[in-house]
C-alpha cells in the first residue's frame, strides 16, 4: 500500500510566508499546468522573497507531477 508523503498528510497550509502562497494553491497550479519551479515562480512569486519555501516547493512540484 502506497503511504503519502508526510508533506501529503498535512492539512492546507502557508508554504511561501513571504507571498502568503497556500499548499493548495500550488498544488492546484501544478495540475493546471504549472509545471515548473519558475512557472509557478512566475504566477507566484514563491522564492522571491526569503527562499526558505524553495526545497518545500520543489517537493510538492515533485509530489504533484507523480500523482
Amino acid at each position: 500500500m502506497d503511504q503519502k508523503s508526510f508533506i501529503e498528510q498535512r492539512p492546507d497550509y502557508v508554504v511561501c510566508t513571504c507571498m502568503g502562497v497556500m499548499y493548495s494553491e500550488l498544488c492546484a497550479a501544478v495540475r493546471n499546468g504549472c509545471t515548473t519551479f519558475q512557472s509557478l515562480a512566475d504566477m507566484y512569486m514563491v522564492g522571491s522573497g526569503c527562499s526558505s519555501c524553495v526545497p518545500e516547493i520543489y517537493e510538492i512540484l515533485d509530489n504533484e507531477l507523480k500523482s
